[in-house]
């Protein structure tokens, strides 16, 4: 039977003017976790290991699956919510006030709304918006980083804030792929096909299936299935595949013993060459490196 603490109230670090931080480690008992979202602020909220669901007052609890995020906006009321998860998984939050978002995101020509964040018009800015978004591997890389705590407090602090910025950028890019609505994914039954075509990957990633034996088990042809993956998840099946693998390998680096070689054997690779080029040239780093860094 999983052990229970007390509802724990978790508050955001002021990390920068008007850019706040909230990272929830791994805990060792199954605590729900009280969170306050202030008026005019935009909060970011990401689950890290797992599903997590949060209580937003006694009739309303929202799910937010592993992989995805929310996006909580309230101009007129404080919002206590509480999220619960899991023993040893993590969440991680980021708060902006509107006059900083405004500040890296809008020319003084924009002030009044934007194109590339609509949400910012003035119109929009009048009623509350909750959202759910994918996060794609490169966000997923830097989310992870925020809970590696190498250096001192000031070093951090700049270091985090750094990995913020980046973060808020990715979330915020809206590319023009983005702003033309996928006719295939209309289809309810089509998006739980690629729903389970990444849930397959996850499960098989090691040794992955070809693009066409994933098309087949979902029975969606190769370009939908690709499309439609790209739309949901914002990468390809393909990149999907290869991000799996590569994280699972920092991550053996970060906590096991195992020898490079070894890392790219258990991750699929034959040729751990080709794994310490793959890993390089997605981390900036080789794995070797990487270890000594940890």
């Amino acid at each position: 039977m999983p052990q229970f603490e007390e509802n724990v109230t978790e508050s955001f670090i002021e990390i920068n003017d008007g850019i706040k931080l909230l990272l929830i480690d791994k805990r060792e008992f199954e605590s729900p976790i009280s969170i306050k979202l202030y008026v005019n602020e935009i909060f970011l909220l990401f689950g890290m290991d797992g599903e997590v669901s949060f209580q937003f007052g006694p009739m309303y609890m929202r799910p937010m699956p592993e992989g995805q995020s929310f996006f909580i906006y309230n101009p007129a009321n404080e919002i206590h919510s509480i999220a619960k998860f899991p023993k040893n998984h993590r969440l991680a939050g980021i708060s902006i006030s509107l006059e900083r978002i405004h500040s890296l995101f809008l020319d003084d020509e924009d002030l009044i709304g934007s194109n590339n964040l609509p949400f910012l018009s003035g119109i929009a800015l009048n009623r509350p918006i909750y959202d759910q978004k994918s996060v794609d591997s490169n966000m997923r890389f830097l989310l992870d980083s925020l809970f590696h705590k190498r250096l001192s407090h000031n070093a951090q602090k700049v270091a985090n804030l750094g990995r913020v910025l980046e973060i808020l950028a990715l979330y915020f890019n809206v590319s023009e792929v983005d702003t033309v609505a996928c006719p295939f994914l209309k289809d309810e039954e089509t998006v739980q096909k690629i729903h389970q075509a990444k849930s397959i990957i996850s499960d098989e990633w090691k040794k992955p299936p070809t693009l066409k034996k994933l098309s087949e088990k979902t029975g969606l042809n190769t370009y939908r299935l690709n499309l439609g993956f790209k739309q949901v998840y914002g990468t390809t099946v393909h990149n999907y595949v290869m991000d799996t693998k590569l994280n699972n390998a920092r991550r053996m680096l970060e906590h096991g013993s195992d020898s490079v070689n070894d890392v790219a054997f258990k991750i699929g690779y034959t040729n751990p060459s080709h794994f310490i080029a793959a890993f390089k040239k997605r981390f900036g780093t080789t794995p070797r490196k990487y270890r000594v860094s940890q």
